[in-house]
């Protein structure tokens, strides 16, 4: 292997012709640059430069090697510019439920921004089925979705379960109870989440109790049944994780359907930033609403499973 110096002397004296002005031009004194051109011949065992007072010219074997040396030296400094830039960041490509709160995956996107720049995210929207289908062919690397029993081969890791509940206007009558009846709310009007994953037991739940709502609302938008709920046009049935505040979460008595919502993989484990922000999250939510920290993994997480509907 020739050092790199080497290289720079030898095309310095070819360049200009003359050891002294070499010297000068790659910052070395003459018996050194001397030197290195005698190392470079000795490891090349051949003499490069014809000497004597009046100039310094390429033998034959000279001329040959100028042309490795150009090359050489030309895509040694294309490397140190490529090192000295930036490296492109990873890129993270996840699957988000469409019925995951915006809130969450917004709070998630604003904390990444500011502490890992590093990491490149490709954020895609989709139902259940989608997202599967997506991480069965490698079009994402992770989802974050309900979690079933049937996930297993996902490596799921269960981030929070959530509880459906009754939505509620502040101002409506029931609004203050700890628990309410199907058959209370016989009289009001349902904002319908229609791509809600529970539709077919919330629908039977109320149908088996004579309950036929009426509809304000048909949307695949939780923000406007959210909306529709505030002016109190309005009541619906949605996942605690909404719950913001500006609603009351109330729960029905004898309809316990709860989902699991975690992480699902398409391949091998890997750390990312935007997951870690994502678990911590829903920790303090859960934390929040005073409920236990739950991130469910091997046995307990397939205990958890077998309780899903």
């Amino acid at each position: 292997m020739i050092d790199q110096y080497l290289l720079r002397y030898f095309l310095a004296v070819a360049e200009t012709g003359n050891f002294s002005r070499a010297a000068r031009a790659v910052s070395v004194t003459q018996p050194t640059l001397s030197a290195g051109i005698a190392k470079l011949e000795r490891e090349l065992g051949a003499r490069l430069f014809d000497r004597d007072r009046q100039r310094v010219a390429l033998t034959p074997a000279g001329s040959r090697f100028l042309v490795r040396a150009r090359r050489i030296a030309a895509e040694y400094e294309h490397a140190l510019v490529e090192l000295a830039e930036p490296a492109e960041p990873s890129l993270l490509r996840i699957g988000v439920l469409n019925t995951i709160p915006t809130r969450v995956i917004g709070r998630a996107l604003a904390a990444h921004r500011a502490e890992a720049p590093g990491e490149a995210l490709e954020l895609l929207d989709g139902s259940e089925r989608d997202l599967a289908e997506r991480l069965e062919r490698g079009r994402i690397d992770v989802a974050l979705t309900v979690v079933r029993p049937h996930h297993a081969r996902y490596r799921p890791e269960v981030l929070a379960r959530e509880r459906y509940m009754m939505v509620l206007p502040p101002g409506h009558p029931l609004a203050a109870e700890h628990e309410i009846l199907a058959e209370q709310l016989a009289q009001d009007r349902m904002a319908l989440r229609r791509h809600c994953e529970a539709l077919p037991e919330i629908n039977r739940f109320f149908t088996q109790r004579g309950v036929r709502p009426r509809f304000v609302l048909k949307t695949t938008s939780d923000e406007r049944v959210l909306a529709v709920i505030r002016s109190g046009a309005g009541v619906g049935m949605m996942p605690q994780g909404f719950a913001d505040g500006s609603v009351r979460f109330v729960p029905v008595r004898d309809f316990e359907l709860t989902r699991e919502v975690g992480l699902l993989r398409a391949g091998s484990a890997r750390r990312s930033a935007f997951l870690e922000i994502l678990r911590g999250i829903y920790r303090e939510e859960q934390e929040q609403a005073g409920d236990p920290p739950m991130v469910l993994e091997g046995p307990a997480l397939a205990r958890a499973l077998t309780s899903l509907p």
